[in-house]
């Protein structure tokens, strides 16, 4: 079982520096592994016919043959199947370079998922990946259980993966939903895929939303008997903070990686707002309906006594984001909250709170740009 993460997100790579904290943090786990396979790494998806020039190819090939295992994507956009040489060719220079295992992507294709797509994608990557001696994982195109219902070929197309996928190899799954909720129906995935998943966790992802990271505990999600990897925020110090939250899950207590500042309750502000996508964590929930009842007027200086620390508290913090690696990405995040506790605490202090409120987000300085204006009415 292998336990770590996979870089697949959209948007921009970790630097060279930031990839391999990341690997050295995941090295105390047992059996850790990093999958390379951003999504806008030109090279990984939408040239991946162009090989990689040796400059960008060595700090790759730096990140291999290290205590932890370094899997080598390869995502092939748009294949034609006489085109697995090209992909051969690059996965095997992975492979010379001491790559420990080799992965070939097949998720978000524009293609139809029939049974004639699958038989394509497994006949390509059999192709390139004869004769290779690696550990392989492969992505389907139908990867999540709610794509069962979404594309009406979805169970064609699983009935020929699980039939035609050679039999060491692996499949990634992200669970119920592409951005799962809760992970279950493992053994349905199993049947569905002909193995055991190998999860690809996007909780923790965040190229789908505006300026939001989420930064939920895995303890009780994880499940060690699947090989699990979660898909980081592509904001580096949130995807550090990941990797705490997943070596705790795996029972290696919750160090503090001294990378993320001396600020930890800046950062436990921030988890508690910025927990999951669909809640705050439970002290942030009830912080929220605290805030929420005094801005009706109720209990408004058990509020302000509570907003006082914080928004101090919050505004050191910003101070130090500058100071971590990759905390420029993060600043946005942190002001945002910043901002919002502090224009409730200025409202508070009205004659009326909830126009106040309003008036601060909405007329003064709007909060949103049209469009997300536009969704919230329609909600």
């Amino acid at each position: 079982m292998y336990h770590g993460i996979v870089e697949g997100y959209y948007g921009k790579p970790f630097t060279v520096k930031q990839r391999k904290i990341l690997i050295e943090e995941l090295s105390s786990l047992e059996n850790p592994a990093y999958f390379y396979a951003p999504k806008d790494d030109p090279g990984h998806r939408l040239l991946w016919r162009e090989p990689y020039s040796e400059q960008e190819w060595m700090p790759l090939a730096d990140c291999m043959g290290g205590n932890t295992a370094f899997f080598f994507s390869l995502s092939p956009w748009k294949f034609k199947d006489n085109e697995w040489g090209i992909a051969r060719e690059k996965l095997l220079r992975a492979a010379d370079s001491g790559a420990a295992g080799l992965s070939i992507l097949f998720d978000d294709v524009p293609d139809k998922s029939a049974g004639k797509l699958a038989e394509r994608q497994l006949n390509f990557a059999v192709q390139a990946l004869e004769g290779v001696d690696l550990p392989v994982v492969l992505c389907p195109s139908v990867y999540c259980g709610e794509f069962l219902e979404r594309f009406a070929q979805s169970e064609e197309y699983l009935t020929v993966w699980r039939e035609q996928i050679p039999v060491r190899w692996s499949s990634f799954w992200t669970g119920p939903m592409v951005v799962s909720e809760t992970m279950s129906d493992m053994k349905l995935a199993e049947e569905l895929l002909g193995s055991r998943p190998v999860i690809w966790d996007n909780i923790h992802a965040t190229d789908y939303c505006l300026r939001r990271i989420y930064l939920a505990g895995l303890s009780g999600r994880v499940q060690k008997e699947y090989s699990w990897f979660i898909n980081p925020s592509e904001i580096f110090p949130a995807a550090l903070h990941g990797v705490m939250e997943l070596k705790a899950a795996l029972g290696h207590g919750r160090e503090w990686p001294g990378m993320l500042g001396e600020h930890s309750r800046g950062w436990e502000l921030l988890q508690e707002f910025h927990y999951l996508p669909w809640r705050a964590g439970d002290t942030g929930g009830e912080i929220l309906a605290r805030l929420s009842s005094a801005v009706s007027g109720n209990n408004v200086e058990d509020a302000l006594a509570w907003l006082n620390q914080a928004v101090p508290e919050m505004n050191t913090f910003i101070e130090s984001v500058p100071l971590i690696e990759g905390g420029w990405e993060l600043l946005p995040v942190a002001r945002d909250l910043y901002r919002s506790l502090s224009v409730i605490r200025r409202a508070l202090l009205t004659d009326d709170p909830a126009a106040s409120l309003h008036y601060f987000m909405h007329t003064r300085l709007p909060y949103e740009n049209p469009a997300a204006a536009l969704a919230a009415e329609k909600r």
